[in-house]
């Protein structure tokens, strides 16, 4: 599937097409290319390019056949899958996402409205995506209702590490407070230093020392937890995950209501 023999260039139209152009030596490279992107249609200054490319039955074609769509308004990127996500398009999203990526989308809304399944391989590459988006100081908003894919994340414990919405208002209701808060953080850190002395931040005693060897509501004792046996500087409330060999960690919900977490939390 070549892109001029489905949008069905003309020969005047392919002599000022860049995509064509670079490989008219060798036309059989064109097969399955994807042209928008070679054409640098993701980048700010080609939006009206990327919005003819969108009608375009080639770039509709290639898409609906991936079940991808990838998308950005100002700086949030926005992905949008449909049917299952299998590994083929688990792979297709990972694309998708390093593309954005590489235009400094940091920022992403990924649909999921429209998914009825996501596989283990779709998971990794979600959780991926999210590791992604922190360690460059962005944020990943998921919308999905109500219905069998949110319950695949409550179950997998990602509803607690993801930020999971019920349709695109509410994301870009979030998206909003985030970067609110973001733009907060900045005029803190960019205000003159004020000779106010620094709190000292509160040091976390170890669970077992906070109870004093008795915490209450524990039904193993202390003396017989592992967190006393192989003492670490991991919190206890948080819990380590992996899916497709991509790690994760979320805080237990049984611990929310407890006053060492309520405490110490924040500062663990």
């Amino acid at each position: 599937m070549k892109c001029y023999e489905v949008a069905k260039c003309s020969a005047k139209e392919r002599e000022t097409c860049y995509v064509w152009n670079s490989f008219r030596e060798n036309p059989q490279d064109l097969e399955n290319i994807k042209c928008w992107i070679l054409k640098g249609v993701y980048q700010e200054e080609n939006k009206d390019l990327y919005a003819k490319c969108k009608q375009c039955k080639y770039y509709l074609m290639m898409n609906r056949d991936s079940g991808i769509v990838s998308d950005y308004d100002a700086d949030l990127a926005i992905i949008t899958c449909e049917g299952a996500i299998n590994n083929d398009r688990g792979k297709a999203l990972e694309k998708a996402w390093q593309t954005l990526k590489s235009h400094g989308k940091n920022n992403v809304l990924l649909d999921l409205s429209r998914v009825n399944n996501i596989y283990s391989s779709g998971l990794g590459a979600i959780i991926t995506i999210h590791k992604n988006t922190q360690a460059e100081k962005g944020l990943l908003i998921i919308v999905c209702p109500d219905g069998y894919v949110k319950n695949l994340f409550q179950v997998t414990k990602l509803s607690r590490l993801l930020k999971i919405v019920g349709d695109q208002r509410e994301a870009r209701d979030a998206y909003d407070a985030f970067k609110l808060k973001e733009s907060k953080k900045l005029a803190q850190q960019s205000a003159p230093e004020t000779l106010k002395p620094k709190p000292t931040p509160k040091q976390r005693p170890q669970c077992f020392v906070y109870w004093k060897d008795k915490n209450p509501k524990n039904a193993t004792g202390c003396d017989e937890c592992f967190k006393k046996i192989k003492p670490s500087n991991q919190p206890c409330w948080i819990v380590e995950g992996m899916i497709e060999g991509v790690s994760f960690q979320y805080v237990n919900e049984d611990c929310e209501n407890c006053p060492y977490f309520a405490e110490f939390g924040e500062a663990g």
